[in-house]
């Protein structure tokens, strides 16, 4: 694991943590303030909040390893390709998984995957363009 993953690896987690704060903080904060059957009594999860920047660092750690191991073309078309597949291999199972436990809406679990989507895409451009290979140079011909 080269420079660029190290990088990477950071924005990600910076980026992962943001983007996940502006969207649960701010854009679905209406609904989640109506939907409060499910979801554990504010005073708990204000005392737990210690373990989201610990999921999140390992969650960026995993996403940019997988990127940096496995894409063939680390390229920003190749970043969001992986940021969305990421996603929808992440969200999709787990929302069934959580949908059959928690007493959460499945349109809760919808907003989640589409947001969570979103985020893959824009995370996955921004490690794909820091991972970017450096095209190979045309050899010099002489004339």
């Amino acid at each position: 694991m080269g420079k660029k993953f190290w990088i990477a690896f950071p924005v990600t987690f910076v980026l992962l943590y943001v983007l996940e704060l502006v969207y649960h903080a701010i854009i679905l904060s209406g609904f989640y303030s109506n939907h409060t059957v499910g979801f554990l009594p504010m005073e708990v999860s204000q005392s737990r909040m210690w373990a989201m920047p610990i999921g999140f660092l390992i969650w960026a750690f995993i996403w940019t390893y997988f990127f940096h191991r496995f894409a063939t073309k680390k390229d920003v078309a190749n970043g969001i390709r992986h940021g969305i597949s990421y996603m929808i291999f992440l969200f999709v199972p787990t929302s069934f998984i959580n949908y059959s436990v928690l007493a959460i809406t499945g349109y809760c679990y919808l907003w989640w995957t589409i947001g969570g989507i979103i985020e893959g895409a824009i995370i996955g451009a921004v490690m794909g363009s820091i991972m970017a290979e450096k095209p190979e140079a045309a050899p010099a011909t002489t004339p």
